[in-house]
């Protein structure tokens, strides 16, 4: 039977983390989904992890070298959902995440995200997290939270992420999705790993971060050097 959603989740050296996000999609309420988790270039234990908990619902492949971007447009290409759901491999759904998507993710609407709570309550991740919160839920900046909804047909349709960039790939995404239809943040929060804030500092990521913005805001969505942080 053709699954509703097909969660597509890049893993990247995610042994830390894996187990629980694939936790917290075991116990959906709403469980009409298909898992495909596409490990690249990993160097540690994540693919082992996952050749345990391959099943008929959830598919792992492997890429040889790490891409986060080919890795989503690889697992979209394998997916049989007609919604996709692209997961970061550090990021937990809420239990009712998956039923909430279905329910408000309506025709008028072709690219979607949620609210995000930070996985440690200390006062500057919350407040952070708060922050962006706010944003995508008013608006203001179309973002991603860490999970990005869409539909297969018009992911396909604008050839999905450009394999070329590893920051701002989603937001790229976005705005091709944008002269679609519509965004929509869906009332429901993931929650993620603070790791980043608490290796970098909150100023570092906050001057990144507004580098960033700035490049979008001035049409400049070229590549940048991100580094990774596991």
């Amino acid at each position: 039977m053709t699954p509703h959603i097909s969660i597509i989740i890049p893993a990247h050296n995610e042994e830390n983390y894996i187990r629980q996000t694939l936790h917290s999609i075991k116990n959906q309420t709403y469980q009409d989904f298909e898992v495909i988790v596409v490990t690249n270039g990993c160097t540690d234990k994540t693919e082992d992890i996952l050749k345990k908990r391959e099943n008929e619902r959830v598919k792992h492949f492997t890429l040889p070298t790490a891409n986060v971007s080919r890795a989503r447009n690889y697992g979209a290409s394998k997916a049989e959902g007609e919604l996709l759901l692209f997961l970061d491999a550090d990021t937990l759904l809420a239990q009712d995440a998956l039923q909430k998507m279905k329910n408000e993710f309506s025709s008028e609407y072709t690219i979607a995200t949620t609210t995000v709570a930070p996985d440690d309550a200390t006062f500057p991740f919350t407040l952070a997290m708060r922050f962006k919160s706010f944003n995508l839920k008013t608006g203001l900046y179309k973002g991603c939270s860490g999970a990005l909804l869409c539909r297969h047909p018009d992911f396909d349709a604008i050839n999905g992420y450009d394999s070329e960039l590893v920051v701002r790939e989603h937001r790229k995404l976005i705005l091709k999705l944008l002269e679609k239809g519509k965004y929509k943040c869906v009332d429901t929060a993931v929650t993620t790993s603070m790791r980043r804030l608490k290796n970098w500092g909150l100023g570092k990521v906050s001057y990144f971060w507004l580098q960033q913005w700035y490049k979008d805001k001035t049409g400049s969505l070229q590549n940048s050097s991100y580094e990774k942080v596991r």
